[in-house]
């Protein structure tokens, strides 16, 4: 697998953007992946590698590993700009677009803005709902366990952090999914903390009939593990029937 690096200009923000180039298959869709809360691009190369090959696009969004980090500008539409950016630089006219964690709710208020360009849509064990951030919450997030093999202040700056949580609003985006017509496959994990509760998968399944949930019962929020070939078998089986 070939992995291609790029910064990507906006508006003065540079995003870091990892592409994974391997021999396609005729008619396969490009997929786009929005990393979680505090992610970056490397988090998901392991996965990438394990997918069946396509052009994949994994975008680390402002303030998270190698992008920018400035002092303000961290709202909702701050990040949906982020992935248009993206988009419009690499000149993707359409693709399956994924999500994971409160990178759903950066995916979904983008794919709500161009339903054109959206081939599928894979969200990954969140709600359509762009939460308000807590006083308090990086003092608390910080205090987690590492995720995923790294510390909170490994992959973000304070100052981003603080942004974060000080231009948080709470936006709801249920309402908003009827205008997308796409496949959409949501995954949930089961065990203790899933980050989509019951009734929440149950909203999807009303407001995007065409989607098809599936349940990890070996996996709590973080999808991706225990059993990584879960998710890469769920994906693929997705992914393969777009064309």
């Amino acid at each position: 697998m070939q992995l291609c690096e790029t910064m990507v200009n906006n508006n003065g923000v540079h995003i870091h953007v990892t592409e994974a180039h391997r021999e396609l298959n005729k008619g396969d869709v490009p997929l786009v992946i929005i990393p979680g809360l505090s992610e970056s691009a490397e988090d998901y190369i392991s996965i990438v590698e394990k997918l069946t090959p396509r052009h994949i696009i994994m975008i680390t969004l402002r303030g998270r590993g190698k992008s920018d980090s400035p002092a303000s500008g961290f709202t909702l539409e701050d990040h949906i700009s982020d992935i248009d950016a993206v988009v419009r630089h690499l000149e993707l006219e359409s693709f399956i677009l994924m999500g994971y964690s409160r990178g759903v709710s950066y995916q979904l208020g983008y794919a709500v803005q161009h339903p054109e360009r959206i081939r599928g849509l894979i969200i990954g064990d969140y709600p359509a709902i762009h939460t308000q951030l807590p006083p308090g919450w990086v003092e608390f997030f910080a205090s987690l366990p590492p995720w995923r093999g790294k510390k909170l202040y490994d992959r973000m700056q304070a100052g981003a952090l603080h942004a974060l949580q000080r231009e948080s609003s709470k936006v709801e985006l249920w309402d908003d999914l009827t205008t997308l017509t796409c496949p959409a496959l949501i995954i949930r994990g089961v065990k203790p903390h899933p980050g989509l509760s019951l009734e929440a998968a149950e909203q999807y399944k009303l407001k995007l009939p065409q989607a098809k949930l599936v349940e990890f019962d070996q996996h709590d929020h973080n999808i991706f593990e225990p059993d990584a070939e879960a998710f890469v078998r769920t994906a693929d089986s997705f992914m393969n029937a777009i064309r």
